[in-house]
Formats: C-alpha cells, sequence, structure tokens
C-alpha cells in the first residue's frame, strides 16, 4: 500500500513537470508567433523610401488600412475557418507580399504587395489573441505581446543590416526574408499543442487531433492526477466552449461595444503614438533644417521607440493593473504628444530627446497587454474569444487615424521651420516651396554592391 501511495505521488510530480513543459512550449511559441506575425509588417514601414519615395504616409495606409478591414469583419467569419487554416493562409500571404514588392515595376504595384501582408498581420493577430483565451491566456498573452515588440526592433535592424552594413539592394533583403513564412509555419506545427476549438469545430485534419488527444487521455485514465494534466484535453473536458458562432451579427455587436473599457485606451495611445512617431518626428532633427540630420534623428527616435515597446510588452504583461491605471496610459501618451509638438514647433532640445522618446514606446506598450490581459481575466471565458478578436480593431483605428493626421502635421511644422526638401504631400497653405529651384534630374541614384544581376536596387 505504501508503494501504491509512493507510486501515486510520483505519477502526479511526473504530470506536473510534464504539464510545466506543455505550458512552456506554447509561451514560447506564442513568442515567437507575435515576432513573425509583425516582422514583414515592419519591414514594410522601415523601406518605405524603397517602395513609394514621393508618399511615405501613402506606405503606411496601405500597411494598416487593411488590417482595420480584417478587424472590423474578424468577428463575424473567423469561426468559420479554423486556426489551421488561417495560420496557412497568412504563410501564403507573406510569400506573396515579398516576391510582389521585391519585384514588382510601379508603385502601384508594390503597394497592393504591402496591402498583402497588412492583410495577414490583421488575421495573424486576431487569431493568435482570441487563440490565447485556450491556453494559459495571462503567460501566452504576455509572450505574444513581448514577440510583437520584439519585432519592431528587429525588423528596423534587419533594414539598417542589409543598407547599411551589407549594402544590399531592397530585393535581396526582402527574398532573404522568405524564411520567415516558412518559420511561422514551423512554431505553430512544431511548437504549439494544437488549439482543441479547431477539433470540436472542424473535421478533417483537426479532429484527428482531437482524436489522438482523446486517445491519450484513454490511457492516462489510470492516474487521475495524469488524466487531467493536459491543457487541451482540460479544456476539451471541462471548459465551456465559445459562443462566438452561435450569436447573432447583432449581438455580438451589442457585445463589442460594451468593450468599451478597454478599446478606447488602445485607440488613444496609438493614436497619440503614431502621430508622434509618422508626424512629429519626421519633422525634428539638430539641424532641423539639414535633411541628413532629420534622418538620423526619426532613425534613432523610432528605434529607441521600438526599444521601450518591447520592454513594456514583455514585463507589463507580469502584474494585472485596474482599469484606471489602463487609463493613466493614454493621458501619459497625449502629454507626451504635446511635448514633442511643442519641441518641434518652437523648436528645443537636442538628442537628449530620445530619453522619452523611450517613454513614448513603453506607455505604447504597457497599455496593449494591459487591455488584453484585463479582458481574458475580466470577461466570462466563454466570451473570451470574441473579446479578445474585437478589441483588438481599438489600435488599428487610431493608427489610422493617426498616419492621416500625420501627413498634416508633416506639412505643417516644415511649413513653419522653413524645410525646403522635400515638398511635403500636404503643404498647410504655405506657399515657401513654389519659388524653390527644382531638383536636379541628373542626380544618380546610388547603387547596391549586393544585389541580383541587372537589379540596381
Amino acid at each position: 500500500e505504501m508503494a501504491a501511495v509512493g507510486g501515486s505521488a510520483a505519477d502526479c510530480g511526473e504530470a506536473k513537470r510534464a504539464e510545466r513543459r506543455r505550458t512552456a512550449g506554447n509561451v514560447a511559441a506564442f513568442w515567437w508567433l507575435g515576432l513573425l506575425n509583425n516582422f514583414i509588417w515592419v519591414a514594410m514601414n522601415a523601406g518605405a523610401s524603397k517602395i513609394h519615395a514621393s508618399g511615405i504616409g501613402v506606405v503606411y495606409l496601405a500597411n494598416i488600412f487593411p488590417t482595420l478591414v480584417v478587424k472590423l469583419t474578424a468577428p463575424y467569419w473567423f469561426h468559420y475557418i479554423s486556426y489551421r487554416g488561417r495560420v496557412w493562409l497568412s504563410a501564403l500571404l507573406m510569400v506573396a507580399c515579398l516576391v510582389i514588392v521585391a519585384w514588382a515595376e510601379s508603385s502601384a504595384v508594390k503597394l497592393f504587395g504591402v496591402a498583402l501582408v497588412a492583410f495577414q498581420s490583421g488575421v495573424g493577430e486576431s487569431s493568435m489573441l482570441a487563440m490565447a483565451s485556450f491556453y494559459d491566456s495571462k503567460k501566452c498573452l504576455a509572450a505574444w505581446s513581448s514577440g510583437t515588440g520584439f519585432a519592431g526592433i528587429l525588423g528596423y535592424f534587419w533594414s539598417i543590416l542589409f543598407t547599411q552594413a551589407i549594402d544590399a539592394c531592397f530585393q535581396v533583403q526582402l527574398m532573404v526574408g522568405l524564411w520567415i513564412p516558412v518559420a511561422w509555419l514551423v512554431v505553430f506545427h512544431a511548437m504549439l499543442e494544437a488549439p482543441w476549438i479547431d477539433s470540436r469545430r472542424f473535421g478533417g485534419a483537426d479532429a484527428e487531433v482531437g482524436a489522438v488527444a482523446a486517445v491519450g487521455a484513454a490511457a492516462e485514465t489510470e492516474s487521475e492526477a495524469t488524466a487531467g494534466s493536459s491543457t487541451n484535453l482540460e479544456a476539451q473536458a471541462g471548459r465551456d466552449l465559445p459562443v462566438t458562432a452561435a450569436l447573432t451579427f447583432r449581438e455580438r455587436f451589442s457585445f463589442t461595444l460594451t468593450l468599451w473599457p478597454f478599446m478606447v485606451p488602445l485607440f488613444l495611445v496609438y493614436a497619440s503614438e503614431y502621430i508622434i512617431q509618422s508626424g512629429v518626428w519626421s519633422g525634428m532633427g539638430f539641424p532641423v533644417t539639414d535633411k541628413d540630420a532629420r534622418h538620423s534623428w526619426y532613425q534613432w527616435a523610432n528605434f529607441t521607440y521600438q526599444v521601450g515597446v518591447f520592454i513594456s510588452r514583455s514585463l507589463g504583461g507580469l502584474m494585472i493593473f485596474s482599469v484606471p491605471a489602463l487609463w493613466a496610459g493614454p493621458i501619459m501618451q497625449i502629454v507626451m504628444l504635446a511635448f514633442f509638438g511643442a519641441a518641434a514647433a518652437v523648436p528645443f532640445g537636442g538628442w537628449w530627446l530620445i530619453a522619452p522618446a523611450l517613454l513614448v514606446g513603453l506607455l505604447g506598450g504597457f497599455v496593449y497587454v494591459q487591455a488584453f490581459v484585463l479582458i481574458s481575466h475580466r470577461v466570462d471565458s466563454k466570451y473570451v474569444e470574441l473579446a479578445l478578436t474585437s478589441a483588438s480593431v481599438a489600435d488599428t483605428f487610431g493608427i489610422i487615424l493617426a498616419n492621416v493626421a500625420s501627413i498634416m502635421v508633416q506639412g505643417c511644422l516644415f511649413g513653419r521651420l522653413g524645410i525646403m526638401d522635400p515638398k511635403p504631400d500636404f503643404t498647410c497653405g504655405y506657399d515657401i516651396w513654389e519659388a524653390a529651384p527644382a531638383a536636379a534630374g541628373n542626380a544618380t541614384a546610388a547603387v547596391a554592391v549586393v544585389c541580383f544581376p541587372g537589379v540596381t536596387g
């Protein structure tokens, strides 16, 4: 009898270790999925001048508007496509984007390629946020947020590496990036435990996954402790099924409106920080009239911002704060917008402004991860999948508003500060560019050292 008790305790200990290994594997998978989902999206923004040099803001809009379309409509059609199907769709869109942007000759076609990865990013983010509800949501959401934060750092580093260190053309940079969709599929299929909801909603391969899990569960029934150890099996056995598929369009929309305490802070913080990034910082430099100085400030300020996002998205989910604390984030971000707006318009400051640029990233990353963690803990488990999918539209709305506003902000700053080169798309009523001499037509474009035969980059 004592031996039986000892054996039972040993089995229980082994079951707990196995559960910890499964959880660690799922958390690691979500980190990698976050990184890979956002990597190409960031690379498109970083290489905007190579895609459509005469209108950087147009590239930013092409890289976000399809994401908004996905997030607005996702709650009404996602449940018809398995998570596995959405992951494969994302991989195909990644490949299509890289190939089209690299080899298309017209800006319009290149922008179409950018729009494809924006659609992919929306599908990936909305799907992974919702899928986290079928695992340890707090840890997986924190890991996803950290991975997306690191994508910003790595994406800009990737661009700097190829353009400055290697001196490679844009086509080489994009073609080397074809490893990303492959890694995306490997992580989902090899690292992540299959989402149990697919086996409930769909037949075919997903049903086979559920069948294998059921066999495993039957084999483990000899030990009561071991039988309940698998996250997916436990979910299949006892947790409430999501109600997404059972709700009408009106019911889903009404439910989405109840998420405003989490969505409004997301909207405000993203609108503020993207106006700072793509609008205010484009009109700053030391001195501001020097084009290279402005480019240098813009590049390093955005890189520092990405570092702040990574730090806060990695650490911001370790604790769960209150809703009032969540709202403090966008309030402080609006203050930062006013601060940088004044610094650009007066102008004042110098490279020490890199420090508050870090704070802009810290605030944005904090609000992102806290909003989704709070949703996963405060919303009824049957509605969490729908809630996480629906709430993600708020930040996209903020980014689109910011991108449009930034075109106007940049034009007004350039006019106020007498910045002649280049002439902005929006002139804010200033006519200082009318008398400017025409750009020389004989300028020779720099030729990349590393490129494909017959391509100058």
